[in-house]
């Protein structure tokens, strides 16, 4: 578990106070699917029969580097020609059989009660075609040799590619990297991800995302994170913004007055998870930043 809550103790009988969907200390992984055992030239015959399409295959590609998504995000990304849902879900199935991709199920103590999307990753036959089809270097993205993980950091991922997906949807998604590393000086820094969109008047718009989820050293990180993306977009990048992805207006109200502090307050944006997942709000107005302690929303388009 990712927390220290007792495994004794029961959840639905926990007096963990609420957290954020995807901002949970408390969230904990209940089951990961067994990595499957198929021969590659088994999987390589399925393709070339055509049980494994081509989308399928991007499926792969595209987990490799957003590393986990949800089944919502699976549908809205590859599946937005197929009207009906269980369609979705039944061709995740076959998957999930094949071993391109696999499930992780999880919980929480602070909402022991609530639905949790389930998570999906690169499967063990997913990391077989992209090494020996694409012949593709995993390391420790390889599902046999992964890296042990938290729930937070899960998460991240998670929300960063809500917004990606909603970014797609909204406007021509020019460019999309996850942590590039940027050098100015004497200091770096690897931002969760960076992205060039294009509105429909044809503006490039260039962003630097910071996503921040519920550990113990947020405040003190984006603290040191906006001097110095004040620093390098003011010498190095002029047309660049800074957002910052985070749960609540709550943590997006003190996030904003540490950036203000640090010099960074003109060159940066906010969202929060609450607008990324409320139907009623258009991304093209979701992000905002603050004017003497009040949101004010911007109109990307």
């Amino acid at each position: 578990m990712d927390n220290l809550v007792s495994p004794l103790i029961k959840p639905e009988h926990t007096v963990v106070a609420e957290k954020q969907f995807l901002d949970d200390p408390y969230a904990y992984v209940t089951q990961i699917d067994k990595l499957t055992k198929h021969d590659y030239y088994y999987i390589l015959q399925k393709i070339e029969q055509g049980w494994i399409t081509d989308r399928d295959v991007e499926l792969v590609k595209f987990l490799h580097v957003h590393r986990w998504i949800t089944l919502s995000q699976i549908a809205r990304l590859f599946f937005f020609d197929v009207e009906r849902y269980g369609t979705v879900r039944k061709r995740v199935n076959r998957l999930l059989k094949y071993g391109l991709i696999r499930k992780l199920q999880w919980s929480s103590y602070s909402r022991p009660t609530d639905n949790k999307p389930s998570f999906y990753e690169l499967g063990a036959s997913g990391a077989d075609i992209l090494k020996y089809k694409y012949g593709t270097l995993l390391g420790n993205r390889d599902p046999r040799s992964l890296k042990p993980t938290t729930m937070l950091y899960r998460q991240r991922y998670i929300a960063t590619n809500e917004l990606y997906v909603q970014l797609r949807h909204s406007f021509e998604l020019v460019h999309f990297e996850f942590h590039p590393t940027l050098s100015f000086k004497e200091d770096q820094q690897v931002p969760t991800a960076k992205y060039v969109l294009k509105n429909p008047k044809g503006y490039m718009i260039p962003f630097y995302l910071i996503c921040h989820r519920e550990d113990e050293k947020w405040l003190k990180t984006i603290r040191y994170q906006a001097k110095f993306y004040a620093d390098y977009i003011s010498a190095v990048d002029k047309d660049a913004t800074l957002v910052v992805l985070v749960s609540s207006d709550a943590k997006a109200s003190l996030a904003s007055k540490i950036v203000e502090q640090e010099g960074a307050g003109p060159i940066t944006w906010f969202v929060t998870d609450n607008d990324l997942y409320d139907s009623e709000i258009s991304l093209n107005k979701a992000f905002f930043a603050y004017q003497d302690g009040e949101k004010i929303y911007y109109d990307l388009q």
